[in-house]
């Protein structure tokens, strides 16, 4: 597997990510953290992909076959309920990994693939947020890749943690 720049060619590769992860989730209980509906057909979901895939910040993981089955965006701009800072962070906008391919490494390779562009572009500070809800198990899926709590977030959607990780740190 290897990793490369997003294009606009990977727009339904990533929809399709997006759309197995909510099957994924509903079929275990979870119908809060994205909801119930595919993200392909989704306007807010389609667009959010299509622009991301326009710029710079997003990358995919590559089977050997040529399978996209994992994106990382990754930009400087912050989720609107994220508290600012007084410097320049990486922030991941998202994480996403197909589910049949779950245990291969895939978001361990594009956390390490985050690190290396942050760590290339001078930056110390890597934040994210994620879904909060159920057990926690999200939060410390990226606790296990070296981010720390910083606070609790809510939307009126659902209950998040924002996360961070220095690079100096580690």
């Amino acid at each position: 597997m290897h990793i490369r720049p997003g294009t606009p060619d990977d727009f339904d590769a990533v929809l399709a990510l997006g759309d197995e992860a909510v099957v994924w989730m509903n079929a275990r209980g979870n119908t809060e953290q994205w909801g119930t509906s595919p993200w392909t057909g989704d306007e807010k979901h389609e667009q959010t992909v299509y622009y991301a895939l326009l710029g710079d910040g997003v990358y995919v993981m590559e089977s050997e076959e040529g399978d996209v089955v994992g994106v990382l965006m990754a930009t400087d701009q912050r989720s609107d309920y994220a508290p600012e800072v007084d410097e320049r962070e990486l922030y991941i906008n998202l994480l996403l990994t197909s589910r049949r391919r779950s245990g291969q490494g895939i978001g361990a390779a594009l956390m390490e693939r985050a690190k290396a562009v942050a760590g290339e572009q001078g930056i110390d500070l890597i934040r994210l947020d994620c879904w909060a809800g159920e057990d926690g198990s999200l939060v410390r899926v990226y606790e296990g890749y070296g981010f720390e709590r910083v606070q609790e977030v809510f939307t009126e959607d659902w209950p998040g943690m924002l996360l961070a990780l220095r690079l100096s740190e580690q």
